[in-house]
């Protein structure tokens, strides 16, 4: 009797042991082993960071800055240089309309040419990058001119003569058609009112004198009257 029952106990005591290691094991494996279990399915932490780091970028290229352009110019091809970030694609817009691509070097120096039209022209530059990232410059004007500018002398008229050495200094007054134009005499700065007219002091030498009158507008167009005028002592 006592021997079954001392049976009984032993046989007791194990199955609370085996429950013990049971629930501990249970423990142990949501503790540890689940975690690696899903770390070894989805690969280390840095590469997952990596993964989804190279497939977010949103970030747009360097804003691309032009190099100085003329307001003005009578050449009908232009140069078109600037900066952007380095290795990316440049885009050159003329009136809102692509017309040539480039790309820009290591340094993110970019080069191009662009054939301009009559009158004013808009220029800007679009940067864009390989995710499909974009920026655009400010846009800057250039007016392609050429057309010359024309000088009109109302007096004194070509081939005149004047008399006396107290007559030595004589008045040249005219007009250019650009009132925004340069205008010398023999050389001396001349000043322009708004319609475009000009009236300048100039000291005649005796005999024959060659009187050089000389506009330049903005674009670069050059235009020179030679008026011829004797004085006689």
């Amino acid at each position: 009797m006592a021997g079954r029952f001392s049976a009984r106990k032993s046989r007791g005591g194990s199955g609370v042991v085996w429950g013990v290691l049971a629930v501990g094991l249970v423990v142990v494996m949501f503790k540890w082993g689940l975690p690696w279990f899903i770390n070894i399915l989805a690969g280390p932490s840095d590469q997952k960071a990596a993964g989804v780091n190279s497939s977010e970028d949103v970030l747009p290229p360097q804003i691309p800055v032009l190099s100085p352009l003329p307001e003005a110019t009578n050449s009908a091809v232009i140069k078109i240089e600037g900066y952007t970030e380095g290795g990316v694609g440049v885009d050159i817009f003329l009136n809102d309309a692509q017309i040539a691509s480039t790309n820009s070097d290591d340094s993110g120096f970019f080069r191009s040419e662009v054939k301009l039209s009559e009158g004013d022209n808009k220029i800007q530059v679009r940067a864009n990058d390989s995710a499909g990232n974009t920026s655009q410059s400010v846009v800057k004007t250039v007016n392609f001119d050429k057309k010359g500018v024309d000088i009109t002398i109302d007096s004194p008229k070509d081939g005149s003569e004047i008399f006396g050495q107290s007559n030595q200094n004589v008045t040249f007054s005219g007009k250019v058609s650009k009132p925004d134009a340069s205008v010398n005499i023999n050389g001396n700065y001349v000043r322009l009112d708004a319609t475009g007219s000009f009236s300048s002091i100039v000291r005649l030498n005796q005999g024959d004198n060659n009187v050089s009158v000389k506009a330049t507008d903005r674009a670069g167009n050059v235009a020179e009257k030679i008026v011829k005028v004797k004085l006689t002592y």
